[in-house]
């Protein structure tokens, strides 16, 4: 199925929070956020939501995200819920503008390996209009300072990741991370500890045959669309794009990780 580049005015009017989530909008807790923005915290989304919820949030996911990257995001949903997105996420966030309306999500899991603890960032955007402005950031490191990395086991390294094929995430990688570095990284080798943590990710993601492990490249991990962007994004950092555009084709992404603890 071909992606194509999808205008705004193109998409289909955005839902409301209220609509998505039904009767469960009263056990979310809210987070007021800059601009008259809200966040929806739902916990345990698999458990925490009624099959007919989940079939509304992705839904309701599909013109939100197209108009977040630009593209035709119908085939990408089609797959991440066949996969269980929502049913395996630790939490997921929706965010509404002034008026109750979607403009926004982000959601993680939080996976205990022998050696450590992987934070995986799984799916966020934000509608052209309310990008740029540092909301998105600050909220998930709101997120995971005081609500994640609490619940993370004592004495085990916990590692902050997420998969990507653009640098503007992993700039905002580096908003989350409070100047703990992130790999890859231009010129720097991987250390052994997130080499691994890179294989372990890309194992439960079910990747692990097209890893790199060296590079934490994943070769064609979005393989079922044409391309993920409608143009590519760039930061103007020249070596933070450089990395991305002379390492990744248009289907392939880094496991982006750092270690936080």
């Amino acid at each position: 199925m071909t992606v194509t580049s999808v205008a705004s005015a193109d998409v289909k009017e955005l839902p409301l929070i209220a609509d998505v989530l039904g009767d469960a909008v009263q056990h979310c807790e809210t987070v007021a956020l800059d601009g008259g923005l809200t966040a929806y915290v739902v916990k345990d989304p698999g458990k925490a939501l009624t099959v007919s919820t989940h079939h509304r949030i992705y839904e309701a996911l599909i013109p939100v995200t197209t108009q977040s990257f630009g593209a035709d995001m119908t085939p990408y949903w089609a797959g991440r819920s066949k996969e269980g997105y929502l049913e395996r996420l630790a939490e997921f966030v929706l965010i509404g503008d002034e008026d109750g309306v979607f403009v926004g999500w982000t959601g993680h899991h939080r996976l205990r390996f022998d050696e450590h603890v992987i934070i995986y960032l799984d799916s966020t955007g934000m509608v052209p209009q309310r990008q740029s402005k540092g909301t998105m950031r600050r909220l998930m490191r709101e997120r995971i300072v005081h609500d994640v990395l609490p619940q993370c086991p004592e004495g085990l390294p916990v590692y902050l990741t997420a998969r990507t094929e653009s640098p503007i995430f992993y700039r905002l990688m580096l908003g989350l991370t409070a100047g703990d570095t992130i790999f890859p990284a231009p010129a720097t080798p991987l250390p052994p500890g997130v080499e691994k943590c890179g294989v372990d990710l890309a194992t439960w993601l079910g990747q692990r045959a097209i890893l790199e492990p060296g590079s934490l490249t994943l070769r064609n991990a979005y393989d079922t669309l044409d391309e993920l962007y409608g143009e590519l994004p760039t930061t103007g950092n020249p070596d933070l794009d450089a990395m991305f555009r002379g390492t990744l084709g248009p289907l392939d992404a880094f496991l982006v990780v750092a270690q936080v603890r």
